[in-house]
C-alpha cells in the first residue's frame, strides 16, 4: 500500500508558486490563467503543478482569480 500524503491548501499554493516562479518566471495565478486560456507553452513540463491546482476546490481564490 502506498503512503498517503496530505497537503494543506497553503502547502499546495506554496508548491505551485515556487514551481511556477522557478520554471516559468510566473506567479501561480499567472500559470493557471495561461493554462486556462490555452496559451501555456509546453504544459506537460508543469503537469505536476497543474495536478496540484486540480486538488483545490473550484471556488478557491487562486482558481477564481485566474478565471
Amino acid at each position: 500500500m502506498s503512503p498517503v500524503v496530505e497537503l494543506s491548501r497553503n502547502d499546495i499554493l506554496k508548491r505551485i508558486e515556487q514551481g511556477a516562479r522557478q520554471r516559468r518566471g510566473l506567479s501561480a495565478e499567472g500559470l493557471i490563467r495561461l493554462y486556462r486560456a490555452g496559451k501555456l507553452e509546453d504544459p506537460c513540463e508543469v503537469a505536476d503543478l497543474l495536478a496540484l491546482a486540480d486538488l483545490l476546490p473550484d471556488n478557491d481564490p487562486l482558481l477564481v482569480g485566474a478565471a
